[in-house]
């Protein structure tokens, strides 16, 4: 079976380009700062182009999917457990810290998003891995919980305004820890009554 041709390599480039490109410039200038003019110079493509392969919300999930990519190498060689759990939220929290994730996928993404469909992304992203996280420690009766899915939701509620407490403070690294900290209490609470 034949692999790409040239067009559609060629459209997955460009495509990836105003993705770049995108990303780069809402990190720096927010989602109301950007021009698709500017994307477009920055991509090299036509404000046209930009339109054709920009239909989506694509900066925001690129950012959303690098990130999960990025949590998932955290903690690939850790077993299911209290340091696996830390090591998540410790490597989400330190993303918040970080222009691009603070940006495009805290501050402007409901806004430009509207808070249906950012809540949405984030979940599909995101709800899966903390049911599945959840999951695991209930398994290995590190958390006593009836209800999983609710659980879960929580817990990236939590997450959500740990990270924006994260991305707004002064001292961005002492509130990661602090956070950090509060996050695992909350998840610590969830343990089976001895």
């Amino acid at each position: 079976m034949a692999g790409p041709g040239r067009r559609e390599e060629y459209a997955a480039a460009t495509r990836q380009a105003i993705i770049d490109a995108a990303v780069a410039r809402f990190a720096t200038d927010g989602f109301a700062g950007t021009s698709v003019d500017a994307i477009a110079l920055d991509a090299r493509v036509t404000k046209g182009g930009v339109y054709h392969h920009f239909r989506d919300k694509a900066a925001f999930i690129a950012v959303q999917e690098a990130l999960l990519e990025r949590l998932a190498e955290r903690v690939a060689d850790l077993p299911m457990g209290w340091e696996l759990v830390h090591a998540g939220i410790d490597e989400y929290l330190a993303a918040c810290c970080e222009d691009v994730n603070r940006r495009i996928a805290l501050e402007d993404g409901p806004a430009a998003l509207g808070w249906s469909r950012w809540r949405q992304l984030e979940e599909r992203f995101f709800l899966g891995t903390a049911s599945a996280l959840l999951e695991g420690l209930r398994a290995d009766g590190l958390i006593a919980v009836d209800d999983v899915p609710l659980t879960a939701r929580v817990l990236l509620g939590a997450l959500a305004e740990a990270g924006l407490a994260v991305s707004d403070a002064s001292d961005r690294e002492a509130e990661r820890a602090r956070a950090s900290a509060l996050v695992m209490q909350f998840l610590h609470g969830l343990q089976p009554m001895r």
